[in-house]
């Protein structure tokens, strides 16, 4: 409603009460929560809107008002995703891009990759288990680019710096592939739970991995890693002031 005081116009505006913004927040979440099962389920293509919305309990408007279409929500999951994700790699990763930035020894950079691995491995909690669902439906029908293009960024990120480390332990270029490749590989025996979780959990004869089975897998991650990059390690060259001085050979006239 508008009114008029000394030929200036007034702009009453609408009252928003204290909370209304925590309901927002709150029906944002409880869509991305139920698309991140069901696009993970299904892929993008599989999962209807009308489905996601009845899922958190709400209509298909609800959907539109918060993320405007489909790809909006796909990408919303993402960030999502990327988010989480970051809040528990962030410390480990910003300290072994500082250590491969600086003169760490080989003790030093091997413990950093280790710590990458355990924190991957901290993703294994059933609370996880929808969005890693989602990122493997991801790789095999990836959906708009956009949100592939912001999961593998933060993918490359963890990945260039645990290939930098194995380039400092072989003393080779950071560009090196065989370096890429050790590192895929390491990677790998956490992915492994990660996307093959039901065959793991069968194979062991678990039914959920709780505290103590996850313990287990940490302890069994770093004593591998460990040792794999243990016999990686190349001995530095000596410097040329540091290296001895050949020995001067005797002539045979010598006495």
């Amino acid at each position: 409603m508008k009114s008029r005081a000394r030929g200036k116009t007034r702009i009453r505006h609408r009252y928003v009460p204290e909370n209304a913004y925590t309901r927002g927040a709150q029906t944002r979440s409880r869509l991305i929560v139920s698309a991140l099962k069901l696009f993970g389920q299904r892929g993008f293509d599989g999962a209807s809107t009308r489905e996601i919305a009845a899922a958190a309990g709400l209509n298909a408007p609800a959907l539109q008002y918060y993320f405007n279409n489909k790809e909006g929500l796909y990408a919303a999951c993402a960030e999502h995703i990327v988010a989480q994700a970051w809040t528990g790699m962030k410390d480990v990763v910003l300290a072994a891009e500082r250590l491969v930035g600086g003169r760490a020894d080989d003790a030093a950079l091997i413990d950093a990759f280790c710590a990458i691995q355990i924190k991957l491995a901290d993703f294994l909690t059933d609370a996880a288990g929808d969005w890693l669902l989602w990122i493997a439906r991801e790789e095999i029908a990836p959906g708009p680019a956009r949100s592939f293009r912001l999961i593998h960024r933060q993918r490359d990120r963890i990945m260039r710096v645990k290939a930098a480390i194995i380039a400092r332990l072989l003393r080779r270029g950071a560009r090196d592939a065989e370096c890429a490749l050790r590192a895929m590989s390491l990677t790998g025996e956490v992915l492994y739970f990660h996307f093959m979780r039901r065959g793991a959990l069968s194979e062991l004869g678990w039914k959920a991995i709780d505290a103590e089975d996850l313990a287990l897998i940490k302890r069994i991650v770093r004593e591998q890693t460990t040792s794999a990059l243990q016999a990686l390690r190349t001995p530095a060259r000596p410097s040329r002031a540091a290296r001895p001085k050949p020995r001067r050979r005797l002539s045979a006239a010598s006495p």
